[in-house]
């Protein structure tokens, strides 16, 4: 996984290439507005303005998955919709898998580094759009896929509702996990070394009685 250059749009899949659905809010989704330069001239402001708005993974020089994400000031689409996101939050506008590649976790994955980048730049959440009827080559997340990575719905929409994922239960619980691991690791490494500790003992007084043996 690492972070999407302008270098890589072209690897975008179709209709994703050149779509600016989510950096504009006239621009009708997909191909149906295909605007590579746009989308080009709108990747190199953020990059100079606040940081890569992209992350992928690759296999080989395939990109099999891929993350779209903006602070809610650079994406002009919510004007448009019922509900405004929130201030606090980080927007997740393109979350993508490649079909070949689907079941194999990538899209967790890249949720989970996008929390902790968020969380670094002072974000307390993840909101995203998700519709309840996604057609194909639609730009807007399907609800029930976002619910399934750990979203909760926010502000309820017949079409498009926005979802909310807390970024103190998405990072802190990885830690915690891996702070009451590290204390059981302890533990048994404590209760190995009380079981290990007689027997040294045991030990000890042996080669002592033969060494006074020996010197008598």
């Amino acid at each position: 996984m690492r972070v999407l250059d302008m270098d890589d749009l072209d690897a975008l899949p179709s209709p994703c290439r050149g779509c600016m659905f989510w950096q504009s809010a006239a621009a009708p989704p997909g191909e149906q507005a295909s605007d590579p330069q746009g989308q080009d001239a709108w990747w190199q402001a953020m990059q100079l303005d606040w940081g890569t708005p992209g992350k992928g993974i690759w296999d080989g020089d395939e990109l099999i998955a891929f993350a779209l994400f903006a602070p809610p000031l650079h994406v002009q689409r919510p004007r448009t919709l019922t509900f405004a996101p929130s201030d606090d939050a980080l927007v997740l506008a393109t979350l993508w898998c490649d079909p070949d590649h689907r079941g194999a976790g990538h899209a967790r994955h890249l949720l989970q580094a996008l929390a902790r980048d968020a969380l670094s730049q002072g974000y307390e959440a993840i909101e995203a759009y998700g519709a309840a009827f996604v057609r194909d080559g639609a730009c807007v997340l399907s609800g029930s896929a976002l619910e399934a990575l750990g979203f909760a719905l926010h502000r309820p929409h017949p079409t498009t509702a926005l979802y909310r994922m807390d970024l103190d239960r998405t990072v802190s619980w990885p830690q915690a996990v891996g702070h009451a691991l590290g204390e059981v690791i302890s533990s048994l490494q404590g209760r190995e070394r009380a079981r290990t500790r007689p027997a040294l003992e045991q030990r000890q007084l042996r080669e002592d009685a033969r060494t006074n043996g020996s010197s008598s």
